[in-house]
Parts: structure tokens; sequence; C-alpha cells
């Protein structure tokens, strides 16, 4: 979880004591304009990140009500399905998700599965070479290049008009895949995400942290795509029209369940939320496991930038308007959260409330590091594991945003959960 060398520290405190010491020297009336300057930012950071937090979930979920839900029904006929998965050592869950493939309620001559191995050096080419479902292809890879470059193959072999994604970890319930196509009625949805429910963790931490944000984030999808359209899908169950997938880049780490649908979006179609695509997945163990991941999608939601930029534009509406509250805010509050503490101690004997705000961000790392140590204690953490998770995962963004600006995030990686 280290980013920086005990050098680096010494730099950065440098740098913040030289500021000190710059504004410490001003004359009264220049002290003056600068507090009022520095108050607009830090009260601009502290809005941004209660608007992003709060007050987006709140606008949406106002929206949201005054849009009517649509009951959509299954096709008649219903269309083929391609199923595509993309595989690395992943011997300890494929024996599952080949028994949870047999019991898709799809017809067997509408599905076609397509596993891509990528450079496997464990036993997963072995477990699918040996079942004997007739509907799966296995198509292998000898070097390992990443799930883009697999998922781009995958989609030139696949032959259904809709492609549905999974992983190897994930289960779908029986009549997951159903609830997914039955959107496609509509010609104006060209991506439908389901519901994945992450099955909870002994571990206490794991369990109360990523289980209760994941759940949060499941509301604000909802009502997005009750609004209009959601931002990106879930990766272990979503679902497209084939004829608008647009290749992967290969050379840069990405989200795929997060590009595609964009570009999907971008070509004027809607991506909706089916929560009755029921899929489940396992939580990892503790929030160590959590924050390798994050750090990953954080890298990933930085590369993404370049090729999601044209939807901010005022004329996607309310896709900008989303895009930059849900999901670009997001992505850069560990900076404002630095940037709030550094303002707070600059402003400590102006006001009692920047006294308050450097005392509350006390308070925040002294539970959040209670919290580490119980994990790692492995004592039961109750109430703590929030300010710890919420510090952890904001770290990890912030790692992220570094692995993508210096390019040190790799197109491959292991699954922690």
């Amino acid at each position: 979880m280290v980013l920086l060398k005990k050098t680096d520290f010494f730099k950065i405190e440098r740098v913040i004591a030289k500021i000190f010491a710059y504004f410490y020297k001003l004359e009264k009336n220049e002290w003056s304009r600068a507090v009022m300057v520095l108050q607009l930012i830090f009260w601009s950071i502290v809005g941004v990140v209660v608007y992003s937090y709060c007050l987006y979930p709140l606008i949406l979920w106002v929206v949201s009500r005054t849009k009517k839900n649509v009951n959509t029904v299954l096709h008649v006929p219903l269309p083929t399905v391609s199923l595509v998965i993309s595989v690395y050592n992943e011997e300890k869950n494929l024996p599952a998700k080949l028994s949870n493939i047999e019991g898709y309620d799809y017809p067997a001559e509408k599905m076609e599965i397509l596993f891509g191995v990528d450079g496997a050096t464990d036993k997963s080419e072995k477990i699918l070479g040996e079942c004997s479902n007739d509907n799966i292809r296995v198509v292998s890879f000898k070097e390992r290049r990443g799930k883009a470059a697999v998922l781009n193959d995958l989609l030139d072999l696949a032959g259904s008009e809709i492609i549905v994604f999974t992983d190897s970890n994930t289960i779908f319930e029986p009549q997951t895949i159903k609830e997914l196509i039955k959107h496609f009625k509509d010609p104006t949805i060209g991506a439908v995400s389901g519901y994945l429910k992450l099955v909870q963790s002994t571990e206490q931490s794991v369990k109360t942290g990523e289980h209760t944000y994941w759940e949060y984030e499941n509301i604000i999808k909802s009502w997005e795509s009750r609004t209009f359209s959601m931002l990106g899908a879930t990766g272990g169950v979503y679902a497209i029209r084939k004829k608008l997938f647009v290749l992967l880049p290969v050379d840069l780490s990405i989200a795929d369940d997060f590009i595609i649908p964009m570009e999907i979006v971008k070509k004027g179609y809607r991506c909706v939320y089916e929560p009755k695509a029921l899929a489940y997945e396992a939580l990892g163990k503790n929030v160590s496991d959590e924050f390798r991941r994050k750090v990953r999608i954080g890298a990933q939601n930085i590369n993404a930038l370049p090729f999601i930029a044209s939807l901010l534009h005022p004329r996607y509406g309310f896709i900008a308007f989303a895009l930059l509250s849900h999901k670009i805010i997001r992505w850069f509050i560990p900076f404002f959260l630095i940037l709030s503490f550094i303002l707070g101690l600059l402003l400590y004997h102006n006001a009692l409330v920047y006294r308050l705000m450097i005392v509350a961000w006390g308070l925040l790392l002294c539970t959040g590091s209670i919290g580490w140590l119980t994990e790692k204690t492995s004592m039961p953490i109750g109430f703590f594991i929030y300010p710890y998770y919420f510090l952890a995962m904001n770290y990890a963004l912030f790692v992220g945003f570094f692995k993508a600006v210096f390019h040190t995030q790799k197109t491959t990686w292991n699954v922690y959960r």
C-alpha cells in the first residue's frame, strides 16, 4: 500500500512549510485578501464533496420519481445469446461456474458460451477442456495479454446478436439471462446491467464496508437508469447488442464494463439497470484485498478519461450531468480531501469552524486507524470500519491516479475476489 518513499514525504513537508511561511509573511491587507480566497476555495471543495455524495443522489431521487417504470417482457422468439468469459488462473472458480451454466433457464439452441483462456498457468484450460457441454467453446491464448485483448477476440468469434459478459467467479440465478435480454425489445436500449449481490464474508470489515457502499451505488444506478441511462455496467453481469461493440484498447488498463457501455451511450443508446438479473460474487477476505482491487479500478478510471471526455459536452444533457456528478468528481475526492485539510490548517486561527474541521479530520484519522488495527488483530471492528473503509478506498483512488499517470498499471491483473 506504500506509494511514496520516505524522502518524498520530506519533500512534501518542505513544500507545505514554504506555503505556510509565505502566508504568514503577508501584510495585514494582503492576508485579508488571501484569507478570502482560501475560504472560497475551502468551501467550494467541501461543497463539491457533499454534492457528489449527498446532494446528487437526492436530486437524482427526486427526478427519478417523476419517471414511470416500464414493465418489459421477453422477445418472442428469444434472440440468440453469446456468453463471453475471459479466464486467467480460475481453477478454483471454474467448476462452480460450469455447474451454474448448466442451470441457466435459456434454450440451449439459442446460446453459445465462449471461454477465452488468457495464458493460464494453472488447470483452467484442462478443466474447460473436460467439460461435456456442447455449447461451450474454449479459445486458448498461449500468451497472457489481458482481459481487453481476450474480449476483443471473443467478440469477433461470437455469432449471436446479444452478448452477455460475465466472470468465472460470478454465479447467475437461472432467469438472469432472460431478465437481461428482455430489455432489448426496446430499440433505444443498447446495454443492460444486472444486479451483482456481494456474498458477505465472515470478515466484518469487508461485510459492513464494501457491502454497504456497494448497495449505496446500486441504488444510485437504479435511479440513473430510471431517469435516463446509468453510467457503465457491472462487470460480472451485463449484456449489449453486438453491433454496438467497439474494440477495446489493449495497450492501456481499462474497465470493459465502463468503456463498452459508455461507447454505446455515445451512439445515442441507453444503458439500463435490471435488478431481477441477479448474480452473486464473494467479497474479498479483508479491506486489503479490496484496496488492491480499488487501486486498479482507480487507475482504469483515469485511463478512461480520454474516451469519455466528449460525453461531458452539454449536448449529452443528463449523461454529462451524471458523469461529472457521480463519476469524475468521485475520482478526485482524495485530492479534495487533502487540499481541504491543508486549507483548514492555513485558516485554523481565522474562525472556530476551521478549528472544528481540523478536529473532525483528526477524529476521522484516529477512528480509521483504530479500524485498521482491529482488522490486523482480527478483533471485532464495529463502527470503526466506516472511517477505515472510507480512508482506505480514497487512498486507493489516490494511488490509482498516479499509477495511471505514470503508466504503471498493467493490462493484466490477478482477481482478488
